[in-house]
């Protein structure tokens, strides 16, 4: 990486800082849906607010934003609410992939969760996306249950 990543934290102040970076995140889970793209076309980013903003007034929610310079380059979004803590969401640039920028958002949002002391920790992963099972199950994450839905 020419540039040094440097992570910034702070509550559901600063969602909309990762307004764009979500848009990718979406477009990604769209690209990569076998059957719900027409869910993800249609996914704005106030939809997924509302429920982020719940999350705060009832728990805790932290949003880690990686910079490389002044660029942000990746996301990770993080609440404790009932003693529940949740990786919420997890994006890194396609040029950032693979060069430690998601472990690096990953364990500041479990560092955080774990001083919070949630009795568990949870992550869901999109249908599509199975490829990052691998890279939660280096935390200890695995696959509890899978959630069918009828498709629209």
């Amino acid at each position: 990486m020419s540039n040094e990543i440097t992570l910034f934290s702070g509550n559901i102040e600063c969602i909309d800082e990762v307004r764009e970076l979500w848009e990718e995140l979406n477009a990604f889970h769209s690209e990569k849906t076998c059957h719900f793209k027409q869910f993800y076309e249609e996914f704005t980013f106030e939809a997924r607010k509302e429920p982020l903003l719940s999350s705060a007034a009832r728990g805790e929610l932290l949003v880690f934003i990686a910079y490389s310079g002044d660029a942000r380059v990746g996301f990770c979004i993080a609440s404790v609410v009932d003693g529940v803590g949740e990786i919420g969401s997890l994006f890194v640039m396609e040029g950032y992939r693979k060069k430690g920028v998601g472990h690096l958002l990953t364990e500041a949002a479990l560092d955080w969760i774990k001083s919070l002391d949630a009795k568990k920790t949870i992550v869901r992963v999109a249908c599509g996306n199975e490829e990052a099972f691998d890279f939660y199950a280096k935390y200890g994450f695995l696959p509890r249950a899978t959630e069918l839905q009828l498709a629209p």
